[in-house]
């Protein structure tokens, strides 16, 4: 609804290519090819608000194509600004993009050292609406309505609740305690955990500052997806040393809930809560019977440790050598 662009970059293939020498990344939308504009919809922005960050490869740089395509026309920056952003009228037969895919395929064929190949690109962040649009519109089952308050709700709370103060004093006790933090793991493609120790949580002498702690936690891993369409994280939930019938303090999870709910749909990948018997389990999961059925569904609550590496990536033969789930959180958060 919101994408500019009817084409972004899926991949990047293997080896030095000049697209990623000039920084380019999956994500990025192409609104125009060679000064000619590709674009659903017209900028919203002020082009001198832009940030070029794309590099100069092999003496081609952004600013003299544009020159070089514009000789013609004169000093004429108007006219050029204009054709850059034109809009092409979408269709139902998908001709746009197929008018896109014409002009990259024909400039290619004709190898022209003098004009040769150059993809305007815009890149949004994992959290515009560019991006955001298609995980609000899931959230809410396709109801265009819906989704739009939802997504309205979320850019009021973003502005009440950023910045975050990290020095204030709940915020800190979290973070010092590693309470919450990022377990990072190489060489795991899997998204990346956030590790909640909920013996830890319980201890502190106030909770005011879980919510806090864990939005920073989680608005890091996200801002580090691979590609800002499709932004995940994994959580696990330690249950280590807490008691589910009778020490389990079901309001903090209520109260991270109420913010993550609302304003990070489908971002979460999976939620992994260990040690749970297989008779605690059916408690459990009825203690958390606030939580949406969509998101319940990525629920994991086992006691089973093999499980656990296997859906989190885990190395299991690292985790039983370093003595346990606990040690091997300690050797990898952060």
């Amino acid at each position: 609804m919101f994408n500019p662009a009817y084409a972004s970059i899926l991949r990047l293939v293997d080896g030095e290519t000049i697209a990623k020498k000039s920084g380019v990344a999956i994500g990025d939308a192409i609104v125009a090819v060679n000064g000619e504009g590709f674009r659903r919809l017209a900028p919203e922005y002020d082009e001198s608000q832009l940030e070029h960050i794309t590099a100069a490869v092999n003496g081609i740089s952004l600013h003299n194509n544009n020159n070089n395509n514009n000789e013609n026309s004169g000093n004429d920056d108007e006219d050029a600004k204009k054709q850059k952003n034109r809009v092409v009228s979408e269709n139902k037969n998908n001709d746009s993009y197929n008018l896109l895919l014409t002009k990259i395929k024909s400039i290619k064929k004709a190898a022209d050292p003098k004009q040769p190949l150059l993809l305007s690109l815009e890149r949004y962040g994992w959290d515009s609406k560019v991006n955001a649009w298609r995980r609000f519109l899931i959230a809410r089952n396709g109801d265009v309505a819906a989704a739009t308050k939802m997504m309205t709700a979320h850019t009021t709370w973003k502005h009440k609740t950023f910045p975050i103060d990290i020095s204030d004093k709940n915020v800190q006790n979290v973070i010092q305690s590693k309470s919450v933090c990022e377990i990072d793991v190489p060489k795991n493609d899997l998204p990346p955990t956030v590790y909640v120790n909920f013996a830890k949580l319980q201890e502190l002498d106030s909770h005011e500052g879980v919510v806090k702690a864990f939005i920073i936690c989680t608005e890091t891993l996200l801002a580090r997806a691979s590609d800002p369409r499709f932004p995940l994280t994994c959580q696990f939930i330690d249950l280590s040393n807490v008691r589910i019938a009778s020490g389990f303090r079901v309001d903090i999870l209520k109260q991270v809930y109420g913010a993550f709910e609302p304003n990070y749909p489908e971002t979460l990948s999976k939620m992994v809560m260990y040690p749970v018997s297989k008779m605690v389990a059916s408690t459990a999961s009825m203690m958390l019977n606030f939580v949406n059925e969509n998101t319940r569904k990525k629920f994991i609550i086992t006691d089973n440790l093999e499980k656990v590496c296997q859906e989190l990536g885990w190395d299991k033969k690292e985790v039983d050598e370093i003595g346990g789930i606990t040690q091997f959180m300690h050797r990898h958060e952060k």
